[in-house]
Order: structure tokens, then C-alpha cells, then sequence
């Protein structure tokens, strides 16, 4: 179960500009396609265009940064 979600800045400036609600971050992470790096804490997550990197620490997820598909 999730606790708390935390955004980075760089993941707040990116939605902002992409125009991506917390909201939709949420869903993708929850609904989206998702995979882990080979060799790393980095998750992938996506859906609908948007990608989105995080890292899980135990119940919390930290949004790394928000990104149109394949950018």
C-alpha cells in the first residue's frame, strides 16, 4: 500500500509544462504498463504517452520525472 507520493522539483516543472495533473501521474503509476531498471531502484511506469521514472522506499514513492513516451 502507498503511503505518500513525493515530486521532485524537476518532476513538478516538467508537468507543469507538459500540463499533467498529479492525478494522472497516480493513475499511470497505478494502472500504466510498469518495469524496473536491470541495475538499479529506478521504476519506469507508462500510459496513454506519458512516462513517468520513480523509486520506491518501502509504503513512499519519490516521482523522479514525468516525460512524453520515448523522449
Amino acid at each position: 500500500m502507498i503511503t505518500v507520493i513525493l515530486y521532485s522539483k524537476h518532476a513538478i516543472e516538467k508537468m507543469n509544462a507538459l500540463g499533467i495533473e498529479r492525478s494522472e501521474v497516480e493513475t499511470l503509476i497505478k494502472k500504466g504498463m510498469k518495469w524496473k531498471e536491470h541495475f538499479g531502484k529506478k521504476w519506469h511506469a507508462r500510459m496513454y504517452g506519458i512516462e513517468c521514472v520513480f523509486e520506491k522506499h518501502e509504503n513512499d514513492l519519490y516521482i523522479i520525472t514525468v516525460h512524453p513516451e520515448g523522449d
